[in-house]
């Protein structure tokens, strides 16, 4: 029964012991709470010979509870009670994330083709099958469960409608608290919070941890329930949950306060935004922002046209050279100044970064102007193949024709010098084209990656790594190898900037200093498992396929540690195919990425779309289900 008011218990527990796995039967007209850890911690609670779980059980025993509690929808943590609610047992779950666990059929539907043009930057990790009914719980609710009262808060933070459910027993007050927090004020990952923060206009992808403002509010909430014991949905119990709360609040703040001193969306948006983005999360506006650059040119040279976020360097033969093409608005615009006489041709495009206001319309442009299209390594494939990748905001139109320019590799085109460089900026795959003019300023294209109030990291699914030479590091030290130093040009905006050796030296500490705040609020073993969503991913993401064709598909595997480490891959293939798992393992050298692949048969009679699913073990840490990949699979045309 589930009741929405809270009253104080009315019976104390007889017995209440907390294990590492359920050891021994309940005594007859006793209770037992036993912590079963592991992957997912279940909780599983045994009085009057009935059982319930909250999350479920890891070992898959047969329990066979009565009803299982979800503090939220994420695939890695139903799993472990996904088996007994398919054979029976009620499902309880957050009001709000209801249709998570009961219509997760049609959001696979849309999301087959919906994954390239994510904005809102949501996690991705949802059933694969729906279950078929659950009881819904929301905020003041009273689950009642034999003798044993559970009330239910809201507490989002690693999702948007996630809940606690908080009891006492035996004089113990115990609050299951799902991933709000992580062992002695930790969490497992940063890129779960990025979301939109409507009061200061800012989108879902432009969120750079904007749920740790709900996150603190829930973690305050628990803590003025003073619970004694913290059960979390994965890591160690909480023994001092108000000293844990308190060093999680205070490591998210330190690291959002780190963030906003170097953003660049205060270019953007302006102060009174970013300040209203730094109230609700740190509950201080004041932020030792890093100065505007020190340079800011009005205009840029006359031989650069920008229109949105394309630039068209034009030579003084009259021909032309496009930097990304975003809009169809562009092509017009540049079959406008042909038909003027302002402009003779195109004669090749470069593309800065995969995002699709920079690449929707390069391949027409291409084939329009018939032009040729540069890229550097980092970069060319998901250009290529937009499809295989889940990347924020991948342009749904691949380029068919590329010339891959090597970091480094000089082209001369016209009176100018190209110089091509890989620039791991905004995102991981991202480019950048110095341009040398015979008289004048160099200006540096860096796509997204820096505006002149600081760095374009506001996306945390874009993959900003910190290893000292990668990401925005490795950026830095590109600018600097240039010489003579040049302006550097970000592709929304206009003005070409510079930076003064100061601001360089500000940025570099900034990033340094974070690296350290990271490091002690990501309880993974290395850091850059809970900044790096894709350290696995699976590759292709998507593909179409038919009936009885053999399906490969690859599982990507980065080693972030600084030693090498064994990873052991199970692909889940749908319940429908009623096939066994597959298993490979690999040991990886650090900091390198190394790919399993796997060749699979759908069943003749299958059509419609597949969600593969693979379980990844890394070293001794195990993540379920933890990635997909999309399989659709389309019967052939009658004849």
């Amino acid at each position: 029964m589930i009741r929405s008011a809270f009253y104080p218990i009315l019976f104390s527990l007889l017995t209440c012991c907390l294990t590492p796995a359920l050891s021994q039967e309940s005594p007859a007209g006793a209770a037992t709470l036993n912590f079963i850890q592991g992957p997912v911690n279940g909780i599983h609670i045994l009085a009057n010979g009935k059982s319930l779980l909250i999350h479920g059980d890891p070992r898959g025993k047969d329990l066979a509870p009565e009803t299982v509690l979800f503090t939220h929808h994420r695939r890695d943590v139903v799993w472990a009670g996904e088996p007994y609610v398919r054979a029976g047992a009620a499902a309880v779950v957050p009001a709000s994330e209801e249709a998570m666990f009961t219509q997760t059929t049609a959001f696979w539907q849309e999301w087959k083709t919906g994954y390239l043009q994510d904005f809102k930057q949501q996690t991705a990790q949802i059933l694969v099958d729906p279950f078929p009914a659950v009881k819904t719980v929301k905020e003041g609710d009273v689950i009642v469960w034999q003798d044993l009262q559970i009330k239910v808060l809201e507490t989002p933070g690693t999702t948007r409608g996630a809940v606690s459910y908080l009891f006492t027993l035996n004089n113990k007050k115990y609050a299951c608290v799902g991933d709000l927090i992580y062992g002695d004020g930790k969490i497992l990952d940063l890129y779960s919070l990025q979301d939109e923060i409507p009061e200061a206009k800012i989108g879902g992808y432009h969120g750079y941890m904007a749920r740790a403002a709900q996150l603190i509010a829930s973690l305050r909430k628990i803590a003025q329930e003073k619970p004694d014991i913290l059960l979390p949905a994965r890591g160690p119990i909480i023994y001092s949950p108000q000293e844990s709360i308190e060093k999680l609040i205070q490591r998210l703040q330190a690291v959002y306060r780190n963030y906003l001193t170097t953003s660049a969306l205060r270019w953007y948006f302006g102060d009174e935004h970013i300040q209203i983005c730094a109230q609700r999360i740190i509950g201080d506006a004041t932020i030792a922002w890093m100065p505007m650059a020190k340079e800011i040119l009005k205009t840029p040279p006359a031989w650069i046209l920008a229109f949105g976020t394309s630039r068209l360097l034009i030579s003084a033969s009259g021909n032309g050279f496009l930097l990304d093409c975003g809009s169809q608005s562009v092509i017009d615009k540049i079959k406008e100044l042909i038909t003027q006489g302002k402009l003779s041709k195109v004669d090749g495009i470069f593309v800065t970064h995969y995002h699709s206001d920079h690449t929707q319309f390069v391949e027409q442009a291409s084939k329009e102007f018939q032009c040729p299209v540069y890229t550097t390594p980092l970069d060319a494939d998901v250009l290529a193949h937009p499809q295989a990748y889940h990347l924020p905001v991948v342009t749904e139109n691949a380029i068919s024709s590329l010339i891959v320019k090597q970091t480094g590799e000089t082209m001369a085109w016209e009176e100018f010098q190209f110089t091509f460089f890989d620039f791991p900026g905004q995102t991981l795959n991202h480019s950048a084209l110095l341009v040398t003019p015979p008289a004048g300023e160099a200006m540096f294209f860096i796509g997204d990656s820096f505006t002149p109030s600081g760095l374009d990291d506001y996306c945390l699914r874009n993959r900003n790594l910190y290893h000292p030479d990668s990401g925005y590091f490795a950026c830095l030290d590109t600018i600097r190898s240039v010489t003579p130093e040049p302006y550097l040009i970000n592709q929304h905006v206009v003005e070409p900037f510079r930076y003064s050796a100061e601001q360089m030296a500000f940025l570099t500490q900034s990033l340094q200093n974070r690296v350290a705040l990271l490091r002690d609020v990501i309880a993974t073993e290395e850091f850059h498992y809970g900044v790096d969503d894709q350290w696995a991913r699976f590759y292709p993401y998507g593909q179409t396929s038919a009936p009885q064709q053999p399906v490969t598909v690859q599982v990507l595997l980065t080693n972030h540690s600084s030693a090498e480490k064994p990873f052991t891959v199970t692909l889940n293939l749908p319940r429908a195919w009623n096939q066994p798992s597959v298993e490979q393992s690999i040991t990886i050298p650090s900091r390198q990425e190394h790919a399993l692949s796997f060749t699979i048969t759908p069943p003749e009679s299958f059509t419609g779309l597949a969600v593969l699913t693979a379980d990844v073990k890394r070293g001794t840490v195990v993540y379920k289900h933890w990635i997909e990949a999309l399989v659709d699979i389309q019967a052939p045309p009658a004849p």
